[in-house]
């Protein structure tokens, strides 16, 4: 079972970061609770995303300060 990024907008126009429709995923978290889940376990694409790496790089920051 693999868990998506949800990345934006909300009702019908939500997308995952590897460009699902949120209505036909419903396997989907937000960053906080993704982070958490084992690697094996989260979308690929999800992962690749610029999305993914965008938040990757947030956090790194919000370490630093």
């Amino acid at each position: 079972m693999q868990m998506h990024l949800k990345k934006s907008g909300s009702g019908w126009t939500s997308k995952t970061a590897c460009g699902r429709n949120m209505l036909r995923t419903p396997m989907s978290m937000n960053w906080e609770d993704l982070k958490k889940k084992d690697p094996q376990y989260r979308c690929i694409k999800c992962v690749s995303s610029k999305q993914f790496e965008l938040n990757t790089k947030m956090d790194a920051r919000k370490a630093n300060i």
